[in-house]
């Protein structure tokens, strides 16, 4: 399998810097689109395959060769001592990208992506992924007990919590230096869409709320029609837009390239509360639930969800009261409880068909409470989708 060199960060559209050898390193706009392909290890065939380049195979190999011979790609060697460990969110396994791709290892799949280049504010999400990890098997530990994961027993709902359903974690998408909007993105739109497409469960840790947009379109890859469930304090957008978002995306604006992307079908945002200069703009494909408005309204929530989309979920822990969510980088007052905000997604998991999720703008808590809470959303959701939540 082959990878780009982690030692590459991207400059420009066709260009890329060699931090290891102070280099540039320029490309044509075919060459360029073929590294894309190697965002996440892949193979050859799997590149071409994925390029429906099948009647150019020779090109293609050919230029693969090159770009191996100029240091842009480079063969992936796992670390064999990391693949298995229990190290993964919820002491998951941590596991190579194709074992988790392949046969019946997993059903959810975590990634991290350590990334807060795009904050405008406080930095420090980029540690938010690490922490989630290190915090969350204090809340739950996976096992597997003759080939089943065995799940733990919840008194306060009288069951198994993800009885049966097989977790795996494959680590962060890495690099020396992220670039903003760059090569870190076109892994995680590549990675998204490959779980997606294997019927995996992808569940990615931020990072700043930006990430939120290639995993979007990753999955899209896989599910031509979707719909966007949004928690925030914040709407993200202010106008459709459908323009280069690599120019100037960020988190506070990311969800303008969703309103404008038609495949999106509708986007239901939960826990809006920022001030405005303005009444803002509200398509018909948005709904909105400000505040906490839609804490005990299900039934009318679900009216608005068409029943048959397939729907991402994107989870700003800002969407919470800073009384329950401190450690976040724009807080704003009057947001969720925990109990509030999980009842709701649990409700809404167990009545629709979600297919992904990410949790972003956490920041490492001393005090770990914060982190806990965001992994009791991610388990909640976890079993509200794939356990017997929603059995």
């Amino acid at each position: 399998m082959l990878v780009v060199n982690p030692q590459l960060v991207r400059t420009g559209e066709e260009t890329f810097w060699d931090v290891a050898e102070g280099r540039e390193i320029r490309l044509g706009r075919a060459l360029t689109a073929l590294v894309r392909q190697f965002a996440v290890p892949s193979t050859v065939d799997a590149a071409i395959s994925s390029l429906g380049a099948g009647d150019a195979a020779t090109t293609v190999s050919s230029a693969v060769e090159e770009l191996l011979a100029r240091r842009v790609l480079v063969r992936h060697e796992p670390r064999a001592a990391v693949a298995g460990r229990a190290g993964g969110l919820f002491r998951s396994p941590v596991l190579t990208m194709a074992e988790a791709l392949g046969g019946d290892v997993a059903d959810a799949v975590v990634l991290g992506m350590p990334y807060d280049v795009a904050v405008t504010y406080r930095p420090g999400t980029r540690f938010g992924p690490e922490y989630l990890r290190r915090v969350s098997g204090s809340l739950f530990q996976y096992r597997v007990v003759e080939g089943v994961p065995s799940g733990m027993h919840d008194p306060v709902r009288g069951r198994r919590v993800l009885s049966g359903v097989r977790l795996a974690d494959i680590g962060d998408v890495t690099g020396t230096v992220f670039s903003r909007n760059g090569a870190g993105f076109d892994a995680v739109e590549q990675v998204m869409a490959r779980l997606a497409a294997a019927g995996r469960f992808p569940v990615l840790l931020g990072g700043d709320h930006s990430i939120t947009l290639p995993a979007v379109r990753g999955m899209l890859a896989a599910h031509p029609r979707l719909g966007v469930l949004h928690v925030d304090a914040h709407a993200d957008y202010a106008v459709a837009r459908t323009d280069d978002w690599r120019e100037d995306c960020h988190h506070g604006n990311f969800m303008s390239w969703i309103v404008g992307d038609d495949r999106v079908e509708r986007i239901a945002q939960f826990g809006i509360r920022q001030l405005t200069e303005q009444e803002p703009y509200t398509p018909d494909k948005v709904i909105r639930w400000p505040g906490t408005t839609a804490s005990g309204a299900v039934s009318t929530v679900l009216d608005g969800l068409p029943d048959d989309l397939p729907y991402y979920l994107t989870v700003d822990v800002d969407g919470l009261d800073p009384t329950t969510m401190p450690a976040t980088g724009t807080p704003l007052p009057g947001g969720f409880s925990g109990p509030q905000l999980i009842s709701l997604l649990e409700a809404v998991c167990a009545e629709r068909r979600v297919v992904g999720m990410d949790l972003v703008e956490l920041l490492p808590d001393e005090a770990d409470r914060s982190g806990l809470v965001a992994a009791e959303i991610i388990l909640r959701v976890l079993d509200a989708t794939l356990g017997r939540g929603r059995r």
